[in-house]
């Protein structure tokens, strides 16, 4: 397998199998403005979380299971997969050896026509929304639906199986052939994303607040905003939702007030002896105030070296972007 830096150099050059549900907005983690981060080298991909390192260290077992299921050896093809005129790359995680061969593939040149992709899932994912079908069909989720159909517009291979491992005790296998319609769908997708985002250095719309505030941490001087209809309903349902946040609240510091007392200085609240709240501190800590430990440690010189020394490290904090609502939207 490529080092981590090469193997995410080589991501920037293109559109993965793992990138196209995002781009399309179909991805449950990912959005179209994130994956654009990343290709443009503005953000680094994610990368050591705790469920990919899972995912990296399941995957040899989910391959062997699946060979042992099902009788078939399989065989690691580590080199870059890259399609010859759309920006669509991918790393394929097992390549299936046919029946009666030794191998599948050669100096790279995929001599088989089934691939495998491993997957370590949630076991509440299986009963969400009806997203699994049965084992041996083609029914699972989206995203995994696109990873492998362009997998297969990569490689040529007419089979695909997916193996999945749900929450460490049920074991699956789905299998897919070629859908040409939709891997047609995915490179015309994938070459007009990559054009008219990447290439042209253009962001896709944040999908998120905190998307939005990334693309635009400061608002233009003297820009207005004439509202639609919609952001005008949107801005008073808002407001109605701070109202109720603050009635809410006014009615939990009243319960609190009279409650607090009546605790007073007890630990633990018991009912019928069974503990239904505690009262405890939680451990102490510390906090050091570092602008008086240099300003003790500067004592000695004049006000204006001190000042001087402590505007050098100085750093100025950008102001964030509040978004407060005018009284005439204003709940009472």
């Amino acid at each position: 397998m490529p080092s981590d830096a090469s193997f995410h150099a080589e991501r920037k050059t293109g559109i993965g199998g793992s990138d196209i549900a995002a781009i399309l907005g179909m991805s449950p983690w990912r959005t179209p403005y994130e994956v654009w981060l990343e290709k443009t080298g503005r953000s680094d991909p994610p990368t050591g979380t705790l469920a990919m390192r899972h995912g990296t260290y399941v995957e040899e077992f989910v391959a062997r299971e699946y060979a042992s299921t099902t009788g078939r050896q399989v065989e690691r093809y580590n080199a870059l997969l890259r399609h010859p005129d759309i920006p669509l790359i991918g790393h394929i995680d097992r390549l299936v050896i046919p029946d009666g061969a030794k191998i599948a593939s050669h100096k790279r040149v995929i001599r088989t026509n089934r691939g495998l992709e491993c997957k370590a899932v949630n076991a509440y994912s299986l009963g969400r929304d009806g997203e699994w079908g049965e084992p041996g069909t083609d029914q699972v989720p989206k995203q995994y639906l696109l990873q492998v159909a362009a997998y297969q517009a990569l490689t040529g291979c007419e089979l695909w199986d997916l193996a999945a491992l749900f929450g460490n005790n049920q074991f699956r296998i789905y299998s897919f052939r070629r859908d040409p319609e939709l891997e047609d769908y995915i490179l015309t997708e994938v070459d007009d994303w990559w054009r008219h985002y990447v290439e042209a250095d253009t962001p896709p719309d944040p999908q998120t607040a905190a998307e939005a505030k990334l693309r635009w941490p400061r608002h233009s001087t003297g820009k207005i905003l004439q509202a639609t209809v919609d952001i005008r309903d949107r801005l008073h349902r808002l407001a109605q939702i701070k109202a109720n946040i603050r009635e809410l609240e006014d009615m939990e510091q009243a319960i609190k007030d009279a409650l607090y007392p009546a605790l007073a200085d007890a630990e633990v609240v018991t009912d019928a002896g069974e503990e239904i709240a505690s009262f405890r501190a939680n451990k102490d800590s510390q906090k050091i105030d570092f602008k008086k430990l240099a300003l003790d440690m500067l004592a000695n010189l004049d006000p204006n070296e001190q000042t001087k020394i402590l505007d050098t490290y100085a750093k100025s904090i950008p102001g964030a972007r509040v978004l407060r609502l005018s009284k005439s939207l204003e709940i009472t």
